[in-house]
Protein backbone atom coordinates (compact mmCIF):
# COMPACT_ATOMS: atom_id res chain seq x y z
CA UNK A 1 0.00 0.00 0.00
CA UNK A 2 2.83 2.40 0.87
CA UNK A 3 4.37 1.74 -2.56
CA UNK A 4 1.06 2.52 -4.25
CA UNK A 5 0.70 5.77 -2.30
CA UNK A 6 4.30 6.76 -3.08
CA UNK A 7 3.74 6.02 -6.78
CA UNK A 8 0.53 8.05 -6.76
CA UNK A 9 2.23 11.11 -5.30
CA UNK A 10 5.18 10.78 -7.68
CA UNK A 11 2.77 10.76 -10.62
CA UNK A 12 0.98 13.80 -9.19
CA UNK A 13 4.26 15.67 -8.74
CA UNK A 14 5.39 14.84 -12.28
CA UNK A 15 2.07 16.06 -13.63
CA UNK A 16 2.22 19.32 -11.65
CA UNK A 17 5.84 19.90 -12.68
CA UNK A 18 4.98 19.17 -16.32
CA UNK A 19 2.15 21.71 -16.20
CA UNK A 20 4.57 24.24 -14.71
CA UNK A 21 7.18 23.84 -17.46
CA UNK A 22 4.55 23.82 -20.21
CA UNK A 23 3.17 27.15 -18.95
CA UNK A 24 6.64 28.58 -18.28
CA UNK A 25 7.91 27.88 -21.81
CA UNK A 26 4.81 29.30 -23.45
CA UNK A 27 4.79 32.36 -21.21
CA UNK A 28 8.32 33.13 -22.43
CA UNK A 29 6.97 33.15 -25.99
CA UNK A 30 4.02 35.33 -24.91
CA UNK A 31 6.38 37.87 -23.35
CA UNK A 32 9.00 37.92 -26.10
CA UNK A 33 6.56 38.04 -29.01
CA UNK A 34 3.84 40.12 -27.37
CA UNK A 35 2.20 41.91 -30.34
CA UNK A 36 0.70 44.68 -28.20
CA UNK A 37 3.22 46.69 -26.19
CA UNK A 38 0.44 48.17 -24.04
CA UNK A 39 -0.28 44.71 -22.64
CA UNK A 40 1.86 44.49 -19.53
CA UNK A 41 3.90 41.41 -18.64
CA UNK A 42 1.91 40.96 -15.44
CA UNK A 43 -1.30 40.69 -17.45
CA UNK A 44 0.25 37.97 -19.62
CA UNK A 45 1.46 36.06 -16.57
CA UNK A 46 -2.12 35.93 -15.33
CA UNK A 47 -4.12 35.85 -18.56
CA UNK A 48 -2.37 33.03 -20.43
CA UNK A 49 -2.47 30.36 -17.67
CA UNK A 50 -6.06 31.37 -16.88
CA UNK A 51 -7.06 31.07 -20.55
CA UNK A 52 -5.41 27.66 -20.97
CA UNK A 53 -6.86 26.30 -17.74
CA UNK A 54 -10.35 27.61 -18.56
CA UNK A 55 -10.40 26.04 -22.03
CA UNK A 56 -8.90 22.82 -20.67
CA UNK A 57 -11.60 22.53 -18.01
CA UNK A 58 -14.39 23.67 -20.33
CA UNK A 59 -13.60 20.94 -22.86
CA UNK A 60 -13.57 18.45 -20.01
CA UNK A 61 -17.27 19.14 -19.50
CA UNK A 62 -19.38 16.17 -20.66
CA UNK A 63 -16.18 14.47 -21.84
CA UNK A 64 -15.87 16.61 -24.97
CA UNK A 65 -12.15 15.85 -25.21
CA UNK A 66 -12.82 12.12 -25.37
CA UNK A 67 -14.81 12.49 -28.58
CA UNK A 68 -13.14 11.33 -31.80
CA UNK A 69 -14.85 14.21 -33.57
CA UNK A 70 -13.19 16.69 -31.21
CA UNK A 71 -9.76 15.22 -31.92
CA UNK A 72 -10.30 15.24 -35.68
CA UNK A 73 -11.63 18.81 -35.58
CA UNK A 74 -8.64 20.16 -33.62
CA UNK A 75 -6.16 18.20 -35.78
CA UNK A 76 -7.76 19.52 -38.98
CA UNK A 77 -7.78 23.06 -37.58
CA UNK A 78 -4.07 22.87 -36.73
CA UNK A 79 -3.09 21.46 -40.12
CA UNK A 80 -5.21 24.00 -42.01
CA UNK A 81 -3.90 26.97 -40.02
CA UNK A 82 -0.31 25.72 -40.33
CA UNK A 83 -0.81 25.43 -44.11
CA UNK A 84 -2.22 28.96 -44.32
CA UNK A 85 0.61 30.40 -42.22
CA UNK A 86 3.12 28.70 -44.48
CA UNK A 87 1.60 30.29 -47.56
CA UNK A 88 0.72 33.76 -46.24
CA UNK A 89 3.93 34.53 -44.34
CA UNK A 90 6.78 35.49 -46.65
CA UNK A 91 9.54 33.11 -45.62
CA UNK A 92 12.26 35.56 -46.64
CA UNK A 93 10.98 38.06 -44.08
CA UNK A 94 11.28 35.54 -41.24
CA UNK A 95 14.20 36.23 -38.92
CA UNK A 96 14.88 32.49 -38.53
CA UNK A 97 16.85 30.50 -41.09
CA UNK A 98 15.85 26.93 -40.30
CA UNK A 99 13.69 26.70 -43.40
CA UNK A 100 16.44 27.99 -45.70
CA UNK A 101 18.99 25.67 -44.09
CA UNK A 102 16.84 22.84 -45.46
CA UNK A 103 15.70 24.45 -48.71
CA UNK A 104 19.06 25.81 -49.91
CA UNK A 105 20.77 22.52 -49.02
CA UNK A 106 18.21 20.61 -51.07
CA UNK A 107 18.46 23.04 -53.98
CA UNK A 108 22.23 22.56 -54.12
CA UNK A 109 21.88 18.80 -53.97
CA UNK A 110 19.37 18.91 -56.83
CA UNK A 111 21.80 20.96 -58.92
CA UNK A 112 24.79 18.74 -58.18
CA UNK A 113 26.47 21.32 -55.91
CA UNK A 114 28.02 20.33 -52.58
CA UNK A 115 25.11 21.11 -50.22
CA UNK A 116 26.93 22.09 -47.03
CA UNK A 117 28.68 25.45 -47.01
CA UNK A 118 26.04 27.53 -48.77
CA UNK A 119 24.82 30.37 -46.52
CA UNK A 120 21.16 30.51 -45.54
CA UNK A 121 19.04 33.59 -46.24
CA UNK A 122 20.34 35.00 -42.92
CA UNK A 123 23.98 34.28 -43.69
CA UNK A 124 24.41 31.26 -41.43
CA UNK A 125 25.14 27.65 -42.31
CA UNK A 126 22.94 24.55 -42.24
CA UNK A 127 23.17 22.66 -38.94
CA UNK A 128 20.91 19.62 -39.53
CA UNK A 129 22.71 16.32 -40.07
CA UNK A 130 22.37 14.49 -43.43
CA UNK A 131 19.40 12.21 -42.61
CA UNK A 132 17.22 15.18 -41.66
CA UNK A 133 18.33 17.07 -44.75
CA UNK A 134 17.64 14.08 -47.00
CA UNK A 135 14.25 13.54 -45.33
CA UNK A 136 13.21 17.01 -46.56
CA UNK A 137 14.69 16.64 -50.04
CA UNK A 138 11.54 15.02 -51.59
CA UNK A 139 9.40 17.83 -50.17
CA UNK A 140 11.70 20.38 -51.78
CA UNK A 141 11.17 18.60 -55.10
CA UNK A 142 7.42 18.89 -54.48
CA UNK A 143 7.83 22.65 -54.16
CA UNK A 144 8.53 23.46 -50.50
CA UNK A 145 10.45 21.83 -47.66
CA UNK A 146 7.70 23.21 -45.41
CA UNK A 147 5.50 20.37 -46.64
CA UNK A 148 7.76 18.12 -44.58
CA UNK A 149 6.55 19.93 -41.49
CA UNK A 150 2.91 19.33 -42.42
CA UNK A 151 3.69 15.70 -43.17
CA UNK A 152 5.28 15.20 -39.74
CA UNK A 153 2.28 16.81 -38.05
CA UNK A 154 -0.15 14.64 -39.99
CA UNK A 155 1.72 11.43 -39.11
CA UNK A 156 1.92 12.51 -35.48
CA UNK A 157 -1.82 13.20 -35.29
CA UNK A 158 -2.59 9.82 -36.85
CA UNK A 159 -0.33 8.19 -34.27
CA UNK A 160 -2.06 10.04 -31.43
CA UNK A 161 -5.49 9.12 -32.77
CA UNK A 162 -4.79 5.40 -32.91
CA UNK A 163 -3.26 5.47 -29.43
CA UNK A 164 -5.85 7.74 -27.83
CA UNK A 165 -6.96 4.94 -25.47
CA UNK A 166 -3.49 4.92 -23.94
CA UNK A 167 -3.44 8.65 -23.23
CA UNK A 168 -5.92 11.50 -23.44
CA UNK A 169 -5.28 12.33 -27.09
CA UNK A 170 -7.87 15.09 -27.13
CA UNK A 171 -6.19 16.84 -24.19
CA UNK A 172 -2.74 16.40 -25.76
CA UNK A 173 -3.68 17.92 -29.08
CA UNK A 174 -5.67 20.70 -27.39
CA UNK A 175 -2.67 21.78 -25.29
CA UNK A 176 -0.53 21.67 -28.41
CA UNK A 177 -2.99 24.00 -30.15
CA UNK A 178 -2.95 26.34 -27.12
CA UNK A 179 0.85 26.61 -27.18
CA UNK A 180 2.30 29.89 -28.54
CA UNK A 181 5.63 28.06 -28.83
CA UNK A 182 4.04 25.57 -31.20
CA UNK A 183 2.54 28.31 -33.36
CA UNK A 184 5.87 30.10 -33.44
CA UNK A 185 7.35 26.90 -34.92
CA UNK A 186 4.63 26.85 -37.58
CA UNK A 187 4.93 30.55 -38.38
CA UNK A 188 8.69 30.57 -38.98
CA UNK A 189 8.75 27.10 -40.64
CA UNK A 190 10.98 25.70 -37.92
CA UNK A 191 11.68 21.98 -38.22
CA UNK A 192 12.94 21.62 -34.63
CA UNK A 193 9.73 20.50 -32.93
CA UNK A 194 8.69 18.18 -35.77
CA UNK A 195 12.01 16.36 -35.47
CA UNK A 196 11.27 15.69 -31.80
CA UNK A 197 7.68 14.65 -32.55
CA UNK A 198 9.02 11.86 -34.76
CA UNK A 199 11.39 10.80 -31.98
CA UNK A 200 8.45 10.89 -29.56
CA UNK A 201 6.49 8.51 -31.81
CA UNK A 202 9.44 6.16 -32.14
CA UNK A 203 10.00 6.02 -28.39
CA UNK A 204 6.30 5.64 -27.63
CA UNK A 205 6.24 2.67 -29.99
CA UNK A 206 8.95 1.05 -27.89
CA UNK A 207 6.43 0.87 -25.05
CA UNK A 208 3.20 0.36 -26.98
CA UNK A 209 4.38 -2.27 -29.47
CA UNK A 210 7.47 -3.77 -27.75
CA UNK A 211 9.67 -2.96 -30.74
CA UNK A 212 12.83 -3.51 -28.70
CA UNK A 213 12.12 -7.18 -28.11
CA UNK A 214 10.39 -7.85 -31.43
CA UNK A 215 12.61 -5.88 -33.83
CA UNK A 216 15.89 -5.27 -32.03
CA UNK A 217 18.12 -4.72 -35.06
CA UNK A 218 15.62 -2.52 -36.87
CA UNK A 219 15.44 -0.50 -33.67
CA UNK A 220 19.22 -0.11 -33.78
CA UNK A 221 19.17 1.13 -37.39
CA UNK A 222 16.36 3.62 -36.75
CA UNK A 223 18.11 4.83 -33.59
CA UNK A 224 21.26 5.50 -35.60
CA UNK A 225 19.30 7.33 -38.30
CA UNK A 226 17.60 9.52 -35.70
CA UNK A 227 21.00 10.35 -34.22
CA UNK A 228 21.91 11.57 -37.69
CA UNK A 229 19.15 14.21 -37.68
CA UNK A 230 19.85 16.62 -34.81
CA UNK A 231 22.03 16.47 -31.73
CA UNK A 232 19.28 16.95 -29.12
CA UNK A 233 17.55 13.66 -29.98
CA UNK A 234 20.48 11.85 -28.34
CA UNK A 235 19.16 12.61 -24.85
CA UNK A 236 15.79 10.80 -24.94
CA UNK A 237 17.23 8.04 -27.14
CA UNK A 238 20.10 7.37 -24.70
CA UNK A 239 17.76 7.34 -21.70
CA UNK A 240 15.76 4.53 -23.27
CA UNK A 241 18.43 2.55 -25.08
CA UNK A 242 21.21 2.45 -22.49
CA UNK A 243 19.52 0.34 -19.75
CA UNK A 244 18.08 -2.04 -22.35
CA UNK A 245 21.44 -2.28 -24.09
CA UNK A 246 23.17 -3.33 -20.86
CA UNK A 247 20.83 -6.31 -20.53
CA UNK A 248 21.64 -7.69 -23.99
CA UNK A 249 23.92 -10.67 -24.54
CA UNK A 250 27.43 -9.78 -25.71
CA UNK A 251 26.85 -10.82 -29.32
CA UNK A 252 23.66 -8.76 -29.54
CA UNK A 253 25.39 -5.79 -27.93
CA UNK A 254 28.07 -5.82 -30.63
CA UNK A 255 25.54 -6.15 -33.47
CA UNK A 256 23.31 -3.45 -32.00
CA UNK A 257 26.20 -1.02 -31.51
CA UNK A 258 27.54 -1.60 -35.03
CA UNK A 259 24.11 -0.98 -36.56
CA UNK A 260 23.65 2.24 -34.57
CA UNK A 261 27.10 3.47 -35.67
CA UNK A 262 26.28 2.56 -39.28
CA UNK A 263 23.01 4.49 -39.08
CA UNK A 264 24.93 7.57 -37.95
CA UNK A 265 28.10 7.34 -40.03
CA UNK A 266 26.97 6.00 -43.43
CA UNK A 267 24.73 9.03 -44.29
CA UNK A 268 27.65 11.32 -43.39
CA UNK A 269 30.23 9.62 -45.65
CA UNK A 270 29.41 11.47 -48.92
CA UNK A 271 29.86 14.80 -47.15
CA UNK A 272 32.98 14.16 -45.07
CA UNK A 273 35.89 14.21 -47.52
CA UNK A 274 37.14 16.17 -50.49
CA UNK A 275 37.84 19.82 -51.06
CA UNK A 276 34.41 20.89 -49.83
CA UNK A 277 34.05 18.11 -47.22
CA UNK A 278 32.89 19.12 -43.76
CA UNK A 279 36.01 17.61 -42.16
CA UNK A 280 38.10 20.21 -44.00
CA UNK A 281 35.71 23.09 -43.28
CA UNK A 282 34.88 23.42 -39.57
CA UNK A 283 33.14 26.73 -40.26
CA UNK A 284 30.17 24.93 -41.80
CA UNK A 285 30.56 21.49 -40.21
CA UNK A 286 27.04 20.72 -38.87
CA UNK A 287 28.49 18.90 -35.85
CA UNK A 288 30.23 22.12 -34.80
CA UNK A 289 27.20 24.21 -35.71
CA UNK A 290 25.06 22.28 -33.22
CA UNK A 291 27.59 22.47 -30.38
CA UNK A 292 28.50 26.16 -30.48
CA UNK A 293 26.69 27.03 -27.25
CA UNK A 294 26.74 25.40 -23.86
CA UNK A 295 29.24 24.91 -21.07
CA UNK A 296 31.32 21.74 -21.34
CA UNK A 297 31.26 21.16 -17.56
CA UNK A 298 27.49 21.51 -17.39
CA UNK A 299 27.08 19.12 -20.30
CA UNK A 300 29.36 16.58 -18.59
CA UNK A 301 27.43 16.91 -15.32
CA UNK A 302 24.14 16.42 -17.14
CA UNK A 303 25.57 13.37 -18.91
CA UNK A 304 26.47 11.77 -15.56
CA UNK A 305 22.95 12.49 -14.28
CA UNK A 306 21.43 11.04 -17.46
CA UNK A 307 23.43 7.83 -17.10
CA UNK A 308 22.26 7.50 -13.51
CA UNK A 309 18.64 8.36 -14.39
CA UNK A 310 18.60 5.88 -17.28
CA UNK A 311 19.22 3.08 -14.76
CA UNK A 312 16.50 4.27 -12.39
CA UNK A 313 13.33 4.92 -14.37
CA UNK A 314 10.64 2.24 -14.12
CA UNK A 315 7.55 3.41 -15.98
CA UNK A 316 6.78 5.13 -19.26
CA UNK A 317 5.74 8.27 -17.39
CA UNK A 318 9.04 8.27 -15.45
CA UNK A 319 10.94 7.92 -18.68
CA UNK A 320 9.10 10.65 -20.61
CA UNK A 321 9.28 13.03 -17.67
CA UNK A 322 13.05 12.56 -17.39
CA UNK A 323 13.46 13.01 -21.14
CA UNK A 324 11.61 16.32 -21.06
CA UNK A 325 13.36 17.43 -17.88
CA UNK A 326 16.91 16.86 -19.16
CA UNK A 327 16.15 18.56 -22.46
CA UNK A 328 14.69 21.52 -20.56
CA UNK A 329 17.65 21.71 -18.17
CA UNK A 330 20.19 21.63 -21.01
CA UNK A 331 18.54 24.57 -22.78
CA UNK A 332 17.95 26.41 -19.49
CA UNK A 333 21.65 26.07 -18.58
CA UNK A 334 22.58 27.94 -21.77
CA UNK A 335 20.08 30.68 -20.94
CA UNK A 336 21.36 30.97 -17.36
CA UNK A 337 24.97 31.20 -18.54
CA UNK A 338 24.11 34.01 -20.97
CA UNK A 339 22.10 35.79 -18.26
CA UNK A 340 25.00 35.68 -15.80
CA UNK A 341 27.25 37.29 -18.42
CA UNK A 342 24.67 39.93 -19.38
CA UNK A 343 21.15 40.29 -17.95
CA UNK A 344 17.74 38.65 -18.23
CA UNK A 345 16.46 41.24 -20.73
CA UNK A 346 19.35 40.50 -23.09
CA UNK A 347 18.77 36.76 -22.75
CA UNK A 348 15.08 37.01 -23.49
CA UNK A 349 15.04 39.67 -26.20
CA UNK A 350 18.53 39.39 -27.66
CA UNK A 351 19.64 37.10 -30.50
CA UNK A 352 22.21 35.03 -28.61
CA UNK A 353 19.75 32.73 -26.82
CA UNK A 354 17.17 30.88 -28.91
CA UNK A 355 14.16 30.21 -26.66
CA UNK A 356 12.59 27.96 -29.30
CA UNK A 357 14.87 25.11 -28.20
CA UNK A 358 12.66 24.82 -25.12
CA UNK A 359 9.94 23.48 -27.44
CA UNK A 360 11.72 20.13 -27.83
CA UNK A 361 10.74 19.23 -24.25
CA UNK A 362 7.04 20.02 -24.68
CA UNK A 363 5.86 16.68 -26.22
CA UNK A 364 7.30 14.72 -23.30
CA UNK A 365 5.67 16.95 -20.70
CA UNK A 366 2.34 16.83 -22.56
CA UNK A 367 2.51 13.05 -22.28
CA UNK A 368 2.95 13.34 -18.50
CA UNK A 369 -0.02 15.71 -18.30
CA UNK A 370 -2.38 13.65 -20.44
CA UNK A 371 -1.40 10.04 -19.71
CA UNK A 372 -4.38 8.13 -18.34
Amino acid sequence: MNLLITGFYKDKLMKIFSWGIYLFVNLIFCIKYNPASEVKVLYLLIAYPLLVWSIFKLTQYKDIRKSSYFFIFVAAFILLLAFLLMHYIDKYTVDVDRWSALAFWSENLKNGVFPYGTPTHKGGYASPYPVWQLFHFPFHLLGDTGYGQLFCLFIFFVFLYFNRKRLAGGAFILLLALSPGFWWEMSVRSDLLCNMLLVYMFLSSMFYYQLWSKHLYWTAIVTGLFLCTKMLVAMPLFLFVFPHFLRLATKKKICFALLVVAGVVVPFIPFLFGGHGILNHPEYNPMFQQTRQGNMWIVMALFVLIVFASLRWKTMRNYFFLSGLFLFLLIASVGIEITLSNDIYYTLFGDEFDISYFNVSIPFFLFCITKK
